[in-house]
């Protein structure tokens, strides 16, 4: 049985650990922030305490401690969602897993190997996110698309400019070419663009809004087969 002191020690370290990794999934915006960050950490540190008292001298304390694994197994499994042919939410699930870690390392006193698991999970987030996203982006393939938009000729011209507005913040999308085509009261505006890797969600958003405005009879876009090209 351990003493009250320790206990507060034990709890204590694992509340910091999960803060320190909440706080950066909080600023993040993630799913799993601030709140369950720490609560799963002192979860796991009170489980492990607990596998300790109950279990010395006549037990196998790590009979409980094995039960957390499995534990935070089924609750990284709610945070993984399938979106399509993307899967999001393996990075906060594995943050999660890791952070169990931590509390079961402080619940049985290794304080110094909680700090260490925790520092690498901070460097993990803020150093190496850059670095992927920057192999990403030498690695992603370029693809063509176009957005057709038949629409009142009196129209065309607002037509594109919320094409180009929707367009003009995303980096990793160059326009090549707007105009319209067609007759005097019906007309196509036309958007050829090349994309940095696929762009689905801001192509369907272009497209929604087009349909909003009233002097749009139809709207859609397609991708063109082209061979991959510098950006």
């Amino acid at each position: 049985m351990i003493l009250f002191s320790e206990y507060l020690t034990r709890i204590g370290c694992a509340f910091v650990m999960g803060t320190f990794i909440g706080v950066e999934r909080q600023i993040r915006q993630r799913n799993a922030g601030l709140r369950t960050n720490i609560l799963v950490s002192i979860g796991a540190a009170a489980f492990t305490i607990l596998s300790y008292s109950m279990t010395t001298g006549n037990g196998d304390p790590s009979r409980v401690a094995a039960q957390i694994v499995s534990g935070i197994g089924f609750l990284g499994g709610g945070l993984i969602l399938k979106d399509g042919l993307t899967v999001r939410g393996l990075n906060t699930a594995a943050t999660i897993w890791c952070l169990a870690a931590c509390g079961t390392l402080s619940g049985v006193g290794l304080y110094k190997e909680a700090a260490i698991l925790v520092i690498c999970v901070l460097l993990t987030h803020c150093l190496f996110r850059p670095l992927c996203a920057l192999l990403e982006k030498r690695t992603a393939k370029v693809y063509h698309y176009s957005i057709r938009a038949e629409c009142q000729r009196n129209a065309s011209n607002s037509i594109q400019k919320l094409i180009m507005d929707t367009l003009a913040f995303d980096q990793d999308v160059q326009l090549n070419s707007l105009f319209y085509k067609g007759d005097d009261e019906r007309v196509t505006v036309c958007c050829d663009m090349a994309t940095l890797g696929e762009h689905k969600v801001l192509l369907d958003l272009v497209v929604s809004r087009l349909r909003s405005r009233s002097e749009v009879y139809s709207v859609g876009w397609e991708k063109k087969e082209s061979p991959q090209e510098d950006f």
